[in-house]
């Protein structure tokens, strides 16, 4: 009556998958976010084991191979919709703290939200141990759907579309790079989960929803801790680190035929914003900068980095007048923001790479020698009379 290979194999799957989410958990660190964000991460991917390990008793009794009543088999079956309720929630409050909001009101709303909509679904489900709505167990031991099991798929993605909306949306009004890219990541949350529950319908006896959810657990960890590792924090640009590995690659392929150019750029008088409007107006002064050199980089499908301090670096195959469009880029931006920040102006030095002999500290410092002549001449050009 039963296969029992495939159920076995189908166990072994979700057990692999729950070695590989418990060394996520133990690689989950504030280092990769805020104690509540992680403590939100790490109870998901615990309830997502306590998933694995409820549908992996399932599968063993289903195929006969331990001993499989119909209480057991109500209980783990009750339990893995509770665990996929619980993961739900926690991956979208863990969504919800990632992005934050300055409207406490708003935030809490949508924390209320998700959490009623959970406590809503687990009442469903501990109810139809006992009135089969959303799932009922057969005659012959087998788990069957209920007639109200949609209305359990429809609490579980109204949970996974809210937060992926919602963060999606404030991917397009948040100019940091490294927040546009991480405010579309609960996309994966949507599209893998529900790609995987499609196969799993023409493939049963696969765990490929189980595969679906650790795939978009795992790749949202590995791209959150790819952007902490290569992304500057406080601008939210390429670090320096991430610089010198690209620039090297560049160098690989440049020639005369295919030249790149590398600028590096500095804010003038960036010490004295610090010390006459404090340290908040300063760091406001350089993601400004940063949002606009993201703007020109772009136009040229370039690379931009926060090299270190008040220098960053661009690095673009053609030519361009990249200290007067990036100027212009600030005053628009600088215009358009409410936090009033200071007049501010930079200085740029740039070389051109025609050889793939060059390294980066030689480029480094054939641009840093033009850029300390133009900050000579600013100097001379600004000095107040004595």
């Amino acid at each position: 009556m039963f296969d029992s290979a495939l159920y076995l194999s189908y166990m072994i799957t979700e057990v692999f998958c729950v070695f590989f989410s418990v060394g996520i958990i133990v690689k989950a660190n504030k280092n990769v976010g805020t104690d509540m964000q992680m403590r939100h991460f790490k109870g998901m991917v615990w309830c997502f084991v306590v998933y694995l390990i409820s549908d992996s008793v399932w599968a063993l009794g289903q195929g006969g191979i331990i001993p499989f009543s119909r209480a057991m088999n109500k209980l783990t079956s009750a339990l893995g919709l509770v665990a996929v309720s619980a993961l739900t929630l926690g991956w979208s409050i863990f969504v919800i703290y990632r992005i934050g909001h300055n409207n406490m009101k708003f935030f809490m709303l949508l924390m209320v939200l998700h959490h009623t909509i959970m406590i809503v679904d687990v009442i469903l489900v501990v109810s139809s141990v006992f009135t089969g709505y959303l799932f009922f167990i057969d005659e012959n031991n087998i788990y069957q759907l209920g007639n109200g099991f949609t209305l359990h798929l429809v609490l579980i993605f109204v949970q996974l579309f809210g937060s992926g909306i919602f963060s999606f949306a404030q991917s397009f009004s948040n100019m940091q790079v490294k927040l546009k890219k991480e405010y579309r990541l609960p996309l994966f949350f949507i599209i893998l989960p529900s790609a995987a529950a499609v196969l799993e319908g023409i493939l049963p006896l696969v765990p490929i929803v189980s595969l679906g959810i650790f795939m978009a657990i795992l790749l949202s960890f590995l791209e959150i801790q790819n952007n902490e590792i290569y992304s500057d924090a406080l601008t939210g640009l390429n670090n320096r680190r991430s610089m010198e590995i690209f620039l090297q690659e560049k160098i690989r392929a440049a020639s005369n035929e295919k030249p790149f150019r590398l600028y590096i750029i500095d804010v003038n008088d960036f010490k004295q914003v610090n010390d006459k409007f404090g340290h908040l107006v300063g760091d406001n002064a350089l993601r400004l900068v940063a949002d606009s050199l993201h703007n020109v980089s772009d136009r040229y499908r370039g690379f931009c980095a926060r090299y270190g301090g008040d220098e960053f670096v661009l690095i673009i195959s053609e030519e361009a007048g990249v200290q007067e469009e990036l100027q212009a880029e600030i005053n628009v931006l600088r215009e358009s923001r409410a936090d009033l920040l200071p007049q501010i102006s930079v200085c740029s030095g740039h070389t051109v790479c025609r050889s793939a002999e060059e390294t980066v500290s030689q480029l480094i410092e054939k641009a840093d020698e033009q850029l300390y002549i133009l900050k000579e001449q600013y100097h001379a050009q600004n000095k107040e009379p004595e």
